[in-house]
């Protein structure tokens, strides 16, 4: 080939050597486009999911059974909050830059918020536990928010995730990233939302179409004819401004409208929920004062080393708690190893310490060594930053783990006998109380004193660890050793 080109003209040469590149190039971008279209004829689709509202008794009834038959989860989870929001992304640019004469500017008004609302990163999702590909704790979010017609309530959100602590304890990662779950749902929904919003831009599209001209209408959409809200479009697009089209078309916009200001105004309440209060190994953690005491980012640091050591053992995180704290009453607790020096006249110390129980009860024993192994280093943290405005901002960044001192009476009558454990704050002086127990109320009084002592009525009570349940209201009275 190369010997018959010599002896042609430069400008054929070119010519030719041209359509050859052309040619190669050609096959490349058919290739590409081959792959695009398979691409986009077998990716999965969004699909709209759709869920009974139910009452509080069903709601109960169902949320049970729904958490009891889920199965343990695995490792590793997935998440599709980038294609849902690149659908709301592309109905809203739609919506706001082609002509649809005004009937979705309720949906062009709150842009922004919509926007704002799908900046959030929810890359942290894939890390959780999860059942069948989907992290447990969004399955339980989605439970709460679809059953309830996407409304949050508190009250339901406490009974799911309380029915889900009595089988297995969440773990300190999945309820940190509780928020993200709930709002993972909410978007889903915004997606379902738009895609509704798209098929009725369809439907303005071939009204428009079916009003210039009849015939240009495919067949496939002739059934469209027979709708309200079609021919209610058709007679807004042909200039019949009668206030009974234009109410037709207003109440199908209106719902919809109605939906996503619910969606945005359920993310709010979301942002402001502290879902922390469920991690039950708090109800143990609380009445060590140093962890109490200990600032948020210590204290998420600490509850991640009780994850990393629970899931070790393959023990749930609450009973792994009970293990600590029974730790912290053995002769072991507290214990290291230490390595001494002296250096320029300062003494150097060097501690080994693995990172597992004893860990944690050293810190636990210790305010030192509860900052010295789980407090961040802040002046690593600012070392970049010389605004103060940043500072400030990076420290509220966490709320606190658990924002108060907890009472924990420690009341068991599991064998028709009673068994009183307190754990009380400090400053708790007195506190009366009635507690019911097959039936029977009791009363219950926990006072300050300086050794632990019993009363039944005005008789002491020795040597006795628990009390025979009867018929008969009982009046106990439990003195609590002064810290």
């Amino acid at each position: 080939m190369r010997l018959w080109l010599q002896f042609l003209p430069k400008y054929i040469k070119i010519i030719i050597l041209s359509i050859f590149i052309a040619m190669e190039y050609a096959v490349s971008i058919a290739a590409v486009a081959i792959f695009v279209t398979i691409y986009l004829l077998i990716r999965p689709k969004v699909r709209p999911k759709y869920f009974d509202v139910y009452g509080d008794d069903a709601f109960k009834k169902e949320g049970a059974e729904y958490v009891s038959a889920l199965s343990l989860p695995k490792e590793g989870a997935k998440q599709n909050a980038k294609k849902f929001a690149s659908i709301v992304k592309r109905v809203a640019i739609k919506l706001k830059f082609r002509k649809y004469g005004g009937f979705f500017e309720k949906f062009i008004a709150v842009e922004n918020e919509v926007k704002s609302f799908l900046k959030a990163d929810f890359s942290n999702l894939e890390e959780l536990p999860s059942i069948n590909g989907e992290p447990r704790a969004v399955k339980l979010a989605r439970f709460c928010l679809a059953h309830s017609d996407y409304v949050f309530d508190g009250d339901r959100v406490k009974y799911v995730i309380d029915e889900q602590n009595k089988r297995r304890t969440l773990s300190f990662s999945e309820i940190t990233a509780f928020g993200d779950c709930f709002r993972y749902v909410l978007l889903e929904r915004m997606c379902y939302l738009y895609q509704q919003l798209d098929t009725l831009a369809k439907v303005h599209s071939l009204a428009a179409k079916y009003v210039y001209n009849p015939v240009l209408l495919s067949p496939k959409y002739k059934k469209l004819t027979r709708s309200r809200l079609f021919l209610s479009i058709c007679a807004v697009r042909a200039g019949y401004r009668m206030e009974y089209f234009e109410k037709i078309h207003d109440e199908t916009t209106d719902s919809l409208y109605k939906v996503l200001q619910s969606i945005l105004a359920t993310s709010r309440v979301v942002n402001e929920y502290d879902f922390t209060r469920y991690y039950t190994p708090l109800e143990i953690l609380d009445k060590y004062e140093i962890f109490s005491q200990a600032a948020p980012d210590t204290k998420s640091n600490f509850l991640a080393l009780i994850k990393q050591a629970s899931d070790k053992e393959n023990l749930d995180e609450f009973m792994y708690t009970i293990r600590l704290d029974k730790y912290m009453n053995s002769a072991s607790a507290g214990h290291m190893m230490i390595k001494r020096m002296d250096l320029f006249g300062r003494r150097v110390c060097i501690t080994n310490q693995k990172k597992d129980i004893s860990m944690l009860a050293t810190a636990l024993a210790s305010k030192h060594f509860m900052n010295l192994y789980f407090a961040n280093n802040n002046k690593k943290r600012y070392k970049k930053s010389k605004s103060i405005a940043n500072i400030v901002n990076n420290e509220n960044t966490f709320e606190p783990i658990y924002k108060f001192n907890t009472i924990n009476f420690g009341i068991s009558t599991s064998g028709g006998k009673l068994r009183i454990t307190p754990s009380l704050p400090s400053q708790i002086v007195a506190a009366d109380l009635v507690f019911n127990a097959y039936g029977i109320d009791n009363e219950l009084h926990l006072k300050r004193g300086e050794e632990k002592a019993l009363f039944m009525g005005n008789t002491k009570l020795s040597g006795v660890e628990q009390i025979q349940l009867g018929e008969k209201p009982l009046n106990i009275t439990l003195i609590v050793p002064r810290k």
